[in-house]
């Protein structure tokens, strides 16, 4: 650009106007740089912690519907069975994740993201001690998810073990 162009052409309409326009975006438009480099930056990290919220919430609204499935609102169960796959898909990108995390260094011991296997598998087994057991407990569509999802997470935590 010309030494000159900026006298030329400050005094026509359009340039005066995107200035303006310029100024008045000026902090929109910083707040959206700064999330969307906060976001670039921290992606991995908000989508464990979203992974996170999901596994577990999950995990309890299937221990609570298991255990108190004639308390609970009678839609409770199909919600597990409909998040039942999203959920399986949920703990396979967890491992990815995690995966990505390890392979740039960034690996941050995280105990409460491990605990998921072992909480499937103690209600998994408890379950089971249940239906057997008890006349209570029946072979339904949910302890169907319990046995489907915890040997699920069981496999996935055994193939996060080996490598």
């Amino acid at each position: 650009m010309a030494w000159w162009n900026h006298l030329l052409f400050t005094d026509s309409p359009s340039v005066i106007q995107k200035e303006a326009n310029l100024q008045e975006e000026l902090p929109l438009g910083l707040f959206r740089r700064a999330i969307r480099q906060y976001l670039y930056e921290n992606f991995i990290d908000i989508l464990y912690i979203a992974l996170f919220t999901f596994t577990y919430l999950y995990l309890g609204l299937a221990i609570v519907t298991f255990f108190f499935e004639a308390r609970v609102p009678h839609i409770f169960p199909n919600i597990i069975e409909t998040l039942s796959e999203p959920y399986l898909g949920a703990l396979g990108i967890y491992v990815i994740v995690k995966e990505i995390e390890r392979r740039r260094g960034k690996m941050v011991q995280r105990l409460w993201g491990e605990l998921f296997a072992v909480v499937w598998f103690f209600f998994f087994v408890t379950a089971s001690i249940l239906i057997l057991f008890s006349n209570q407990y029946h072979v339904s569509m949910i302890y169907k998810n319990v046995v489907t999802n915890a040997l699920a997470a069981i496999i996935i935590r055994l193939s996060v073990l080996l490598r």
